[in-house]
């Protein structure tokens, strides 16, 4: 039987298009934010070795994400149009196996096009879409998985030798791994799809059914699971986070019944946006669980012979996703359960439960038996169409906050005043915490997240046009605040007369912490001058005429009580005023 053929298939393709299309449109509108920028100014300023492979992020070893990273920053520096369209190709992937896998477990049932409908709008999925870092670590673990179960489907239908059928649910198994942790629910997964497969055992034989039939596919799945978890153990120093039952509570609460269920039904409709979560109204709330609570109902007395088995499999995903949430980050409290970074996952894993649950049963489950292909067919479309209008509105609440324009604005504001100003030298200074937040210290510095843009940015350098970058992007010249002068120079009318030979200038008072510099000056014609200090050196070229320069003297281990100048000898520099002092905010 084919997938595509007849009016089902027509009715998958056009599925298929309107989410390509319309998630094409709003990958079109983000860029990037937050993890994205550290991640990529990390990739480039490393080499393509092993150890970068592996580094532990936070607790993560993604060695395929790390791959793209580098291959990002070095090939294609900030080209959102890149990740966009391999975000796209992943989503629409995994679609089109998910199809495969409706059309192997329903057979042609116009079901099928409803789950392949909610498998493909639900806005659950939006922002681990449209934020390259979360989506690299949905849609590749999601496709991996979608691929190990139709091989499994296929195995277990006869359509598949089973040496080379373990093989590749081994190797895609490993493949998901190595892009992230959460493919470790790839396995149970295969198993609770096996268990509601196993129709020649009945009941609890179920488990051993499926436990028989594919054992060496289980066996290899442990090795392989074992391997990694010692590795991974290995190579990361990472503890969950403390939490009390209170607040396990409160996120179990928030992840459960205001998050997933609202999320599954294309929710939430409405609702209170907090930082990267939504808190859905409470009528959403209610109107969700009703309705998960009728559809579960419905199965269980209308469903086929694995009814039971389908819905275990999806709680027990369920509970291994909240697992995983609780053990490193319920300390943060009810909102975490609203990320839906940590909830997307589950959309593949609710439309593999339904279409397990309907597997066998009677059609239409046994309510529109009697009815005409006609009326069939307008229930379909009536239920894909109110999918549709629900998901549509959950979109719309979610895509304002979630395409990060502001980022986006930031750094297509610094490039363009920079591309006006190319001579201008840049003050280091941590990224306003919209772009990225001063969690991961030194690597949220705007001298590590541009590193990537072909601009080739300078910061920190001796410059007379330094600037200072605002929380919108723009440059605009430096200024000093709590002023600490340089005593007066010894030389009438020159101030300090800087030679071949050095001139030590200190200041009224010592000096420490990282500071501006601004050195006043005039000479005759052009010369370099050095200047020193105990573990700090720069040069600087001394311009003809009355000038000035600004130095970023940097955070150094004890007080600086003095700035010493050397000249070249080529002519003679008069410094007239040193000032010190912190950089005015622009």
């Amino acid at each position: 039987m084919s997938a595509w053929r007849g009016r089902q298939g027509t009715a998958a393709i056009a599925v298929l298009l309107s989410m390509v299309v319309s998630r094409a449109v709003l990958l079109a509108g983000s860029w990037f934010n937050q993890d994205d920028f550290y991640l990529l100014g990390r990739a480039a300023a490393a080499d393509l070795s092993a150890e970068f492979l592996v580094r532990d992020t936070a607790g993560h070893v993604n060695p395929l994400q790390q791959l793209a990273y580098w291959l990002l920053a070095h090939l294609a520096p900030y080209s959102w149009a890149s990740v966009a369209t391999f975000v796209l190709l992943l989503q629409t992937a995994a679609t089109v196996v998910m199809w495969l896998i409706l059309t192997r477990l329903l057979g042609e049932r116009w079901s099928r096009v409803v789950l392949l409908a909610v498998f493909a709008w639900a806005p659950l999925t939006l922002a681990t879409t449209l934020w390259w870092s979360a989506a690299m670590g949905l849609w590749p673990h999601v496709l991996c998985s979608l691929l190990a179960v139709w091989l499994l489907v296929r195995w277990r239908q006869g359509d598949a030798r089973a040496v080379w059928a373990v093989l590749a649910i081994l190797l895609t198994t490993a493949v998901g791994l190595l892009w992230h942790e959460r493919a470790v629910l790839i396995p149970p997964v295969l198993y609770g799809v096996a268990v509601a497969l196993a129709d020649e055992a009945t009941g609890w034989r179920r488990l051993r059914a499926a436990l028989t039939r594919f054992r060496w596919l289980w066996a290899g799945q442990v090795l392989l699971l074992g391997g990694f978890l010692v590795a991974h153990g290995m190579l990361t120093d990472v503890e969950g986070g403390e939490s009390t039952w209170k607040q396990r509570l409160e996120v179990t609460w928030s992840f459960l019944g205001r998050n997933i269920v609202p999320g599954l039904f294309g929710g939430p409709w409405t609702g209170e946006l907090d930082g990267g979560a939504v808190r859905p109204a409470v009528w959403v709330v209610v109107v969700s669980l009703v309705l998960a609570l009728a559809g579960a109902v419905l199965l269980l007395v209308r469903g086929g012979p694995a009814r039971r088995w389908g819905l275990a499999f999806l709680v027990a995903y369920v509970a291994a996703d909240l697992a995983l949430l609780l053990s490193g980050r319920a300390g943060f409290g009810s909102i975490i359960g609203l990320d839906p970074r940590y909830s997307s996952d589950t959309v593949h894993a609710a439309v593999l439960c339904v279409a397990l649950c309907l597997r066998g049963s009677r059609p239409w489950l046994g309510l529109l038996e009697t009815a005409t292909a006609r009326v069939r067919g307008g229930v379909v479309a009536t239920t894909v169409l109110l999918y549709g209008a629900a998901s549509a509105a959950g979109t719309a609440l979610l895509v304002p906050h979630f395409q990060n324009t502001e980022d986006k604005a930031f750094v297509t504001t610094l490039r363009s005043q920079f591309a006006a100003d190319p001579t201008a030298v840049l003050f280091d200074r941590l990224a306003p915490t919209d772009v990225v937040l001063p969690l991961v210290g030194a690597d949220s510095q705007l001298s590590r997240i541009l590193a990537p843009l072909p601009e080739h940015l300078r910061f920190d350098e001796a410059s007379a046009h330094l600037r200072m970058v605002a929380d919108d992007g723009s440059l605009r010249p430096v200024g000093l605040a709590g002023i600490i002068p340089a005593e007066d120079g010894p030389d009438d009318g020159c101030g300090y007369e800087v030679g071949r030979a050095s001139r030590r200038a200190p200041f009224v008072v010592p000096v420490d912490g990282r500071l501006l510099v601004r050195v006043s000056y005039f000479t005759s014609d052009e010369t370099t001058l050095s200047v020193t200090t105990d573990g700090w050196s720069t040069d600087f070229l001394a311009s003809r005429g009355p000038n000035r320069m600004w130095l970023v003297l940097p955070d150094l281990a004890g007080e600086v009580d003095a700035l010493t100048f050397r000249g070249d000898g080529r002519s003679t520099v008069c410094i007239t005023d040193i000032d010190a002092g912190l950089p005015e905010q622009p």
